[in-house]
């Protein structure tokens, strides 16, 4: 399991990448903000990472709301994603818990929303411990496992959510 930083952007490509590589059209990307997060290095990494992956120029922002949105026909996902710091045990535990409450903002009873929650491995006891299927299957909440850039692993709400060695 992964205990070393990973920033937010390399979730949200990663995701992204994912999506595009499943046939999705991403409609837009917000970038992440916050103290000592550089915008244009943010904005250049992901050009970078979706160029390789052959995704053509894309609307990216630093507004509010979801971190990604994509859509193929009438189905629309709303992602939020999270990154791992250096942060103490409360700390993973707060940012977990905005994280979901983020993502479960997004939900609403609009037909062909699919809500997406992208996390680090280092999250899944958190997962594990306050995500029960019954929940995730109510609103429709998928869960998005970033391992590395190339490897995302994806839960639909109605799969149990593991088994991890």
């Amino acid at each position: 399991m992964t205990t070393q930083p990973v920033p937010e952007i390399d979730v949200t490509c990663a995701v992204a990448i994912w999506l595009h590589s499943n046939g999705w059209q991403v409609k837009s990307v917000s970038l992440p903000r916050g103290q000592g997060i550089n915008q244009d290095n943010q904005k250049e990494k992901l050009w970078s990472k979706f160029k390789a992956a052959g995704i053509s120029p894309q609307k990216v922002s630093s507004s509010e709301g979801p971190d990604i949105e994509a859509s193929c026909g009438e189905e629309m996902w709303k992602i939020e994603c999270k990154g791992l710091g250096n942060v103490t045990p409360q700390t993973l535990k707060n940012n977990f818990d905005r994280a979901v409450a983020s993502a479960v903002s997004y939900y609403n009873k609009e037909a062909g929303l699919r809500v997406g929650l992208a996390l680090p491995e280092s999250y899944i006891p958190h997962i594990q411990q306050k995500l029960p299927q019954a929940l995730r299957q109510a609103i429709n909440l998928w869960i998005f496992l970033y391992i590395t850039d190339d490897e995302v692993l994806v839960w639909a709400p109605h799969n149990e959510f593991g088994p991890f060695n």
